[in-house]
């Protein structure tokens, strides 16, 4: 049986950070700004999302009954570029996010890719679009 590839999600966003900011804030600082009530396995029950800045480093949701996995770090290229092995669904998918200088600021491009359904793929692009838009309305608030 074939399986069918689906277009990738791409969004950008525009941040008054320079790149190592923008990349500190989204990597080292995700915790600050990653709406887990709402984008998590454990929802209000989440206490803190960890992002490990390195090769096969893990993001992840703690909770009091322990840890969940979102991803797996496949790239790690600060503050260029980051790739994640997106672990959130069967199969994983990938992600990967890029930072550009942009005026004073950077512009952000978060590529999902790997979709086998295009229902999974339209749950994601709307998720992204609240996801990223907590980002930038962090990086505005500490700009």
């Amino acid at each position: 049986m074939s399986t069918t590839m689906v277009d990738a999600i791409r969004k950008t966003v525009l941040v008054d950070f320079a790149p190592e900011e923008a990349f500190e804030l989204f990597t080292a600082r995700i915790n600050s700004w990653w709406p887990s009530s709402s984008h998590s396995y454990g929802g209000d029950a989440v206490q803190e999302v960890v992002f490990e800045q390195k090769p096969d480093g893990r993001v992840y949701e703690v909770t009091a009954e322990g840890e969940q996995d979102w991803a797996r770090v496949t790239e790690w290229d600060p503050p260029h570029r980051l790739a994640l092995d997106w672990l959130i669904g069967d199969p994983a998918t990938e992600i990967e996010v890029t930072f550009t200088p942009e005026g004073p600021g950077s512009r952000v491009v978060l590529e999902h890719r790997g979709f086998q359904e295009p229902e999974r793929r339209g749950n994601y692009a709307s998720g992204w679009d609240v996801v990223l838009g907590t980002f930038v309305e962090s990086a505005s608030k500490n700009a």
